[in-house]
């Protein structure tokens, strides 16, 4: 019997795109880099104030009162007033602390400043996400290392 007649190939085909569907995401679903990787995009694209709920919504526990506890004029001085321009973000390691908990490295790459003076910034941090009521969310960022270029500039102490 051969397995590969044209209604066993239509079978075989089934099958393959089930399990293919089966190992999709239902939209909506996330995961611990999609999270970090949506508030960062946010984070580069905000247009005002009334943009930082987009933010708030993808975080959770003592980062999440910090932002809440800011005020609209240093939300804006730190987001809205500094002229950064994103330019990668590479997840270095994504590791499972368990279900509910992963830890994420990962480096931040962005120009900041007027154009004919930038700098290059890269920063190594390290992020901590957990799932609350279904969601993964970030609770916890702490900062690694940053590396400053500055590209025109030649300074002295």
């Amino acid at each position: 019997m051969n397995f590969f007649r044209s209604g066993s190939r239509t079978v075989a085909l089934a099958m393959v795109v089930g399990t293919l569907w089966g190992c999709t995401k239902a939209p909506g679903e996330s995961s611990p880099a999609k999270v970090l990787e949506n508030y960062i995009k946010i984070s580069f694209s905000l247009s005002g104030v009334q943009d930082r709920k987009r933010m708030e919504e993808l975080l959770t526990g003592d980062t999440l009162a910090r932002l809440m506890s800011w005020s609209d004029d240093q939300f804006t001085k730190a987001f809205l007033e500094s002229p950064k321009r994103f330019q990668g973000l590479k997840i270095l390691e994504n590791r499972k602390v368990s279900d509910l908990e992963a830890a994420l490295t990962y480096e931040l790459s962005f120009d900041e400043g007027p154009k004919d003076n930038l700098t290059q910034i890269t920063q190594k941090k390290l992020c901590s996400v957990v799932k609350v009521d279904g969601l993964w969310k970030i609770k916890e960022v702490r900062s690694i290392r940053e590396s400053i270029e500055y590209l025109k500039e030649f300074t002295l102490p």
